[in-house]
């Protein structure tokens, strides 16, 4: 008796991919997630890759990467000269300028472009029928998931800076030992948030 095909496997070759626009599409897409198989197979491991890149979120687009806040933050949509007015660069201590923040973002970002264009190629390898048996479709996996793990921890290195900073321009402003309220202003950050794990996807690439 023959065992089942991989759904993942066949949704591939019919040319489904994780998409994350709807409320639907988003639960089909962590349907497959949780019906991966048990032992090792690159159609699911490629599945997975796809969907932590498709569920990325850059961080300037979740940051003001001017003022350090938070893009839904009423400060971070106020007109402001990032020497003069911004919160971290008030901060005695940056460990970051923001010119610097800014640049490293944008090579992150055009790195990643090239990961999400090398992993179009290794999807498009998926239509081909017995593309499984050839150990170049699991190189191209394993090379394309390396690089954008080590994208995300430079990216996460980058966001820890940019909070810690913003942290100790509000201990700078306000007494530390006070009864403050961290979200009245919107873009404020509890003192242990940039400990916390943040990285904005659905899942973690896994070998």
């Amino acid at each position: 008796m023959s065992l089942p095909s991989c759904r993942t496997k066949v949704a591939l070759f019919e040319g489904c991919r994780p998409s994350l626009s709807t409320p639907q599409q988003i639960a089909a897409t962590q349907d497959f997630l949780s019906s991966a198989c048990s032992t090792s197979c690159i159609y699911c491991d490629i599945w997975k890759l796809a969907t932590l890149i498709a569920s990325h979120v850059p961080l300037s687009a979740r940051y003001d990467l001017y003022t350090g806040t938070p893009v839904n933050s009423p400060n971070s949509s106020a007109p402001s000269s990032p020497a003069t007015s911004s919160p971290i660069s008030r901060s005695r201590s940056r460990s970051i300028s923001y010119h610097q923040l800014i640049s490293a973002s944008k090579k992150i970002e055009a790195q990643f472009q090239a990961q999400r264009s090398r992993l179009n190629s290794i999807l498009s390898i998926c239509i081909v029928s017995g593309a499984d048996q050839t150990e170049g479709l699991r190189m191209a996996h394993d090379r394309c998931s390396d690089a954008v793990e080590d994208l995300l921890d430079q990216e996460e290195d980058l966001e820890e800076c940019l909070l810690r900073d913003l942290l100790e321009s509000q201990e700078d402003t306000y007494d530390s030992d006070s009864d403050y309220d961290y979200t009245q202003f919107g873009y404020a950050v509890p003192p242990d948030y940039y400990q916390q794990e943040r990285r904005p996807s659905l899942i973690d690439v896994t070998h």
